[in-house]
């Protein structure tokens, strides 16, 4: 593939040029509408959204960075975007096209002062997988272990700013051809978005990310579940190397058809490890897209890619098992007390969102938690139907201040059932909180 398009008037250009393909095959579309038959209708539309998924993902992929984690987030958030645009999206997690030999070698060299085959016993120049800012080479240690090795992709790094506009452009050419009554509004996209461009920065930074990697991989101690060693020697801000883990991605996985007993299993140690990170070690690994997980023939986990954590405060640790024990109450007082204790205040009239907003969202909260255990595959619309209320809970009237840590914390557990609804598993959920109520 070619290098990477990074000042803004390139990357203006892969953008402009998809959104005239797309308004092209608009128009031809509803010029032939008025003399179709309604399943001929039909069937022209579902030929116009698969050529307009093939085309985002084709921008996509020329784009890389920011453009690759917005699909991946628009890819996780299914209910934005048709099925056909999201199968497409959904190839950003690990199938980007890679770049070319030159160019990997040539970041190699920047970063260390020389070639991969002076570092590396064997380094193989064809990426096997690729992440949303850089992609992975399967390397040979002095040692004889097998190492992963994320390069990142040549000017990543100052096409950050300019991306946040182009997305913005991307993303609503990506949605507008949904019928009015399931456009997410313009606010939802802007979040997203704004999110994205906040760590991402971070997120450039391998040196951080080999730092993340190595403190899970000291205090991340939880049978069923492995988090790579990292080879500081061969780490720098472009370039990161660890361990090489078995397993694999989601969709491979779940074609092997594993047995009913290991999708339980791998979705309660996602659960049960998420819960421990964020109550126990104040910690999370806050990027729950699927590609970030390993999935094992046994049902056992390898997490990697720590490139996004988020350190929760304990202000907000200490008091949010006990906010979603007062929401399983149902209890006004004790949820605004709850928020209030975490940082969150709300003016005098708070009560008359209580039976239009707080109490429906609280019900969907604490759901997973009144039974047993929750049936993802015969609730399989547990996130869709808990959107809009997360939503309007963020926008209630009378919220006075937001504690910044929910931002992280609910989107990577609304991430995590998304995965749970995939693997049709049945998760353990109230047993965890109980211990902590």
């Amino acid at each position: 593939m070619s290098k990477l398009p990074s000042s803004q008037l390139a990357r203006a250009s892969v953008v402009g040029s998809t959104a005239v393909k797309v308004g092209v095959g608009k128009l031809k579309t509803k010029a032939k509408r008025p003399f179709l038959s309604e399943q001929a209708n039909e069937s022209e539309l579902d030929k116009q959204h698969d050529k307009e998924a093939e085309l985002l993902f084709k921008a996509i992929t020329q784009l890389r960075g920011t453009a690759v984690k917005m699909a991946q987030m628009l890819g996780m958030e299914t209910d934005l975007l048709p099925e056909k645009v999201r199968i497409e999206l959904s190839k950003s997690y690990y199938q980007v096209p890679p770049l070319n030999r030159v160019l990997v070698k040539k970041v190699i060299q920047q970063e260390f002062g020389e070639p991969p085959e002076n570092l590396y016993k064997q380094f193989d120049l064809t990426a096997m997988a690729a992440a949303s800012l850089g992609q992975v080479h399967r390397a040979e240690l002095d040692d004889g272990q097998v190492a992963a090795v994320k390069v990142q992709y040549p000017g990543i790094h100052v096409s950050i700013e300019s991306d946040v506009k182009l997305m913005r452009k991307l993303s609503g050419n990506a949605i507008r051809f949904l019928p009015n009554h399931r456009k997410p509004k313009k606010e939802i996209v802007d979040t997203t978005i704004n999110e994205i461009a906040a760590r991402l920065m971070e997120e450039t930074d391998y040196e951080l990310e080999a730092r993340n990697t190595s403190w899970f991989k000291q205090h991340l101690v939880y049978d069923g579940v492995e988090v790579p060693h990292v080879y500081d020697e061969l780490c720098s801000k472009r370039v990161i190397t660890t361990q090489m883990l078995k397993g694999r991605h989601i969709d491979d996985w779940l074609a092997t058809n594993p047995s009913q007993q290991h999708r339980d299993k791998a979705a309660q140690l996602i659960y049960d490890c998420f819960v421990h990170c964020a109550v126990e070690l104040g910690r999370v690994h806050a990027d729950p897209n699927p590609g970030n997980y390993l999935f094992k023939d046994n049902g056992e986990l390898a997490l990697i890619d720590f490139g996004c954590v988020k350190q929760l405060g304990k202000r907000f640790t200490d008091h949010l098992p006990a906010l979603l024990y007062a929401f399983y109450l149902s209890d006004f007082q004790k949820i605004v007390e709850a928020y209030s204790n975490i940082g969150m205040s709300f003016s005098e009239k708070v009560e008359s969102n209580y039976q239009s907003v707080l109490q429906p969202f609280g019900e969907w909260l604490s759901k997973p938690v009144r039974e047993e255990y929750f049936d993802f595959k015969v609730h399989n619309d547990y996130t869709s139907s808990g959107l809009q209320l997360m939503k309007s809970v963020a926008e209630m009237p009378t919220v006075e201040t937001v504690e910044k840590d929910f931002i992280f914390f609910d989107r990577t557990m609304y991430g995590l059932f998304k995965i749970f609804e995939r693997l049709e598993a049945k998760v353990y959920m109230r047993a965890k909180w109980e211990t902590l109520w």
